[in-house]
């Protein structure tokens, strides 16, 4: 305690004198005026010592602390000031303690840069990149989860970047912004290239016409259009599929139309797409995830589990597949 604190008593002792000169214990009894002024001063040099004397802790803020003191000595007088001496600075000197615990302390180990030895399809590393965006209050750190993302596949590449636009930190939406931007321009340049080929040597078999559906089909399965700007490629995919399909009828090109018209809600056009492609040799394993899209997307959840029942054990613990075979099978 400092010196300051000695004034605690001091001002107990004053409390005492105005309370027994008022009541009976002088000769002369104080006025009420004079004993209402000696009160006062002994709680300013009460509440000036208590203060001085209470851990450092409870010093702060200085204005509750001198108010609290100031009140409970003030408007209760003597019991107050007791109350604050014998009571209150004991109680928080030799108040219970819970001993400092001990704790190890590790480095946070740095994103990867690089490729690494993971494989980037696993659930646990395209998760923990989106717990880094969520959690870390630093932004190098999230900074360098963005950064990690170039080594995801786009499909789950974009849905990280795309909750980083909303960051609070300005680089770090930048850089969110500034790769989703990269992934469309490359495949902007992909269709630009596959027109290019298609106006100066022609496209017999249909494949570039495939491969710039494909292309329209990346926008929408991304996510980076949304609204019209997704029907509108969704449109364009559909129209080249079909001058592929004219040219050249595979199973893949039939399932992908599927997968395009079941974007665009055009149930029977995917209904009739997947039998095509089934009656093309398609792969039960391939044709049976969508057909239950299509029972589900119609409403009809009683022929969702029938078609999931159709797919082999292999194809059914798909990490992607197997959490649709547990909740419907």
């Amino acid at each position: 305690m400092r010196a300051l604190s000695l004034l605690a008593p001091i001002g107990l002792c004053l409390e005492v004198l105005a309370a027994t000169g008022w009541l009976f214990a002088w000769p002369v009894r104080l006025s009420p005026g004079l004993a209402l002024a000696l009160h006062g001063l002994a709680v300013a040099v009460l509440v000036a010592g208590v203060h001085a004397a209470l851990p450092a802790v409870y010093r702060a803020p200085r204005g509750g602390a001198l108010l609290f003191a100031a009140t409970s000595a003030l408007f209760v007088p003597v019991l107050g000031a007791f109350g604050l001496v014998v009571s209150l600075l004991p109680g928080l000197y030799f108040a219970y303690r819970e001993p400092a615990r001990i704790w190890d302390t590790l480095d946070i180990p740095d994103l990867p840069f690089q490729p690494v030895d993971v494989n980037p399809d696993d659930v646990f590393m395209r998760d923990g990149l989106s717990a880094v965006l969520m959690h870390f209050d630093d932004r190098n750190r999230r900074q360098q989860a963005i950064m990690a993302c170039r080594h995801l596949p786009r499909r789950d590449a974009v849905p990280i970047l795309r909750s980083a636009l909303g960051d609070a930190a300005d680089e770090v939406r930048l850089l969110a912004y500034a790769m989703i931007n990269s992934i469309e321009r490359d495949l902007e340049r992909q269709l630009n290239v596959v027109r290019d080929t298609i106006i100066a040597s022609g496209d017999q078999d249909g494949e570039l016409h495939a491969e710039r559906a494909q292309l329209f089909w990346e926008f929408s399965y991304l996510q980076l259009a949304r609204g019209s700007v997704e029907t509108l490629m969704l449109q364009k995919a559909l129209e080249a599929m079909d001058i592929a399909i004219a040219r050249q009828p595979t199973a893949q090109r039939w399932l992908l139309r599927a997968r395009v018209c079941l974007a665009l809600r055009r149930y029977d056009d995917a209904e009739q797409a997947l039998e095509s492609a089934e009656a093309r040799g398609l792969e039960i394993d391939d044709s049976a995830p969508r057909w239950a899209e299509l029972a589900f997307r119609r409403g009809r959840f009683g022929d969702v589990a029938p078609a999931l029942e159709r797919m082999s054990a292999r194809a059914g613990n798909n990490p992607v597949m197997r959490p649709v075979m547990e909740y419907w099978l």
